[in-house]
């Protein structure tokens, strides 16, 4: 198997007419999707695009956009991503380190032009639309022309400081990582799963299921309208889901509120931010009688490790020192813990290099053992038992009356009184400011929280009240620690 897309075309001979993707009220069934890329294919190669060439892509995700995805990876060209959150300045920052070949997008999307320079010295440029990148004939056969060492994309980090790192996904990482997925969530070609992280439509593709996007906008997925996600797990029967934790916070309350539980649902599995038990209690009290499953991973690193909702609430936790548990981690992985407690990963689906980045390269990734590791940023330990534990990302650790914080166990722990919303503690122009976002920021509550933070005995030396806690542009379900540094100074 040289390609994600030979996979395809595998499981189009198997399952022609199962549906592949569902969208809204739009369908495209496994030898519809065939035909279609063979027809984007042939188009894109006519407008001139060929084999090794970047494209950037800025279509929402939908089933155009795996139209398009599927009919670049045929050709053997590169499809580039960026966030629809990211600024002007890091877009021309990313086409720095990528220099595109072809540019498409929606209608909207093409506006950047206008303000950006890079964009506009791409030299193709396609205006996307519903099925209108079709030639007459199409492309045959041509699934070797992309290689196992080709790039399939190119993403971007979700760092908002500092200089995009460019993550180099090959066609065998895909693979890799789809192998790996296979093997530890074990999907069933019979699922149809409720998904909002891309790349997962592309591991569903794989397998032979059948991926339902729902009706949200993916880059705000604390905004979804609840009712309207029921509403596609009940019209298409979803028996799994995978998404990110503000996603399922959001749908919980729904369904408490509401006292509705999606009876077809089994599965869910959570990614891109950890996990506290005050969300995992109120994911098992909203999805009775389903598997919730808590995966710990990042964009070079997918999965590392995962846990249970039942047994991350049912872990003894010592809230000021013990961390948060992840789980075991998973068997194609190896882990080592550096002397300064960050964690360093090693497989076949860890990202080995970025795109045109040797800086980031220098600063993530180390060679140990003969073999090329990654470095997480994270801290953490893995207990007598296997177990692993995160403390939170090594730059934010502090020094408090010479004993060392990470901050993990110290959010773990505000989290436990009810009036708070999110808190950390950030060692910020050596003050150590204790940062609280209240449910409601009133003079009552603030009051009230202070009575009960005294008895945890929290390392700071300030407080500070805050309508918005910064959180993560992509999953707004973690904390953006150096937005959060900013607001503060």
């Amino acid at each position: 198997m040289k390609n994600i897309v030979e996979k395809l075309f595998e499981n189009t001979g198997k399952y022609p007419d199962k549906v592949a993707i569902a969208h809204k009220s739009e369908k495209i069934t496994y030898s519809e999707l065939m035909s279609e890329l063979n027809l984007y294919a042939g188009y894109f190669t006519e407008k001139g695009i060929k084999k090794g060439d970047k494209v950037l892509v800025f279509v929402p995700m939908g089933i155009e956009l795996y139209k398009i995805l599927c009919a670049l990876f045929y050709i053997g060209a590169t499809a580039v991503f960026l966030d629809a959150w990211s600024t002007k300045n890091r877009l021309e920052q990313a086409l720095q380190i990528v220099q595109c070949k072809a540019f498409i997008g929606i209608p909207k999307a093409h506006l950047l032009q206008l303000t950006s320079k890079k964009i506009r010295q791409i030299p193709i440029k396609l205006v996307s639309a519903k099925n209108r990148f079709r030639c007459k004939t199409g492309i045959q056969n041509n699934f070797g022309a992309a290689s196992p060492d080709d790039i399939a994309l190119i993403t971007f980090t979700t760092g908002s400081t500092g200089l995009p790192k460019a993550a180099k996904r090959t066609h065998d990482f895909l693979l890799q990582q789809h192998y790996t997925l296979r093997e530890h969530m074990k999907p069933d070609v019979n699922d149809i799963d409720l998904t909002t992280l891309p790349i997962f439509v592309l591991n569903n593709l794989a397998v032979g299921s059948t991926s339902v996007i729902p009706n949200f906008e993916p880059g705000k997925p604390e905004r979804i309208n609840p009712a309207k996600i029921l509403r596609d797990i009940n019209n298409y029967q979803v028996n799994t889901t995978t998404g990110s934790p503000v996603f399922y916070d959001k749908l919980a309350e729904f369904c408490i509120e509401k006292n509705i539980y999606p009876a077809s649902l089994n599965k869910v599995f959570l990614g891109g931010a950890p996990v506290f038990p005050k969300l995992a209690g109120k994911l098992q009290k909203a999805f009775k009688n389903t598997y919730i499953e808590i995966v710990y991973g990042s964009t070079e690193a997918e999965p590392i490790s995962s846990i249970t909702v039942y047994d991350l609430l049912n872990k003894s936790l010592s809230l000021l020192d013990k961390g948060l548990p992840v789980g075991t981690p998973i068997d194609s992985i190896d882990i080592k813990i550096l002397e300064s407690s960050e964690i360093c990963v090693s497989g076949n689906h860890v990202l080995k290099e970025y795109y045109n980045c040797s800086e980031a390269q220098k600063l993530n990734k180390v060679t140990m053992d003969g073999k090329i590791w990654h470095r997480t940023g994270d801290g953490g330990y893995i207990d007598n038992d296997g177990h692993l534990y995160l403390l939170g990302r090594v730059k934010n650790k502090f020094t408090f009356d010479n004993k060392e914080y990470y901050v993990f166990p110290i959010e773990n722990a505000l989290l436990e009184i009810e009036e708070i919303n999110l808190g950390t503690v950030l060692e910020i122009n050596d003050n150590i400011y204790l940062i609280i976002e209240p449910i409601i920021n009133s003079n009552k509550y603030q009051e009230l929280i202070k009575l009960k933070l005294k008895p945890l005995k929290i390392p700071h030396n300030k407080i500070i009240f805050i309508n918005k806690i910064s959180r993560d542009p992509r999953h707004n379900s973690k904390i953006d620690y150096d937005k959060l540094k900013n607001k503060i100074l």
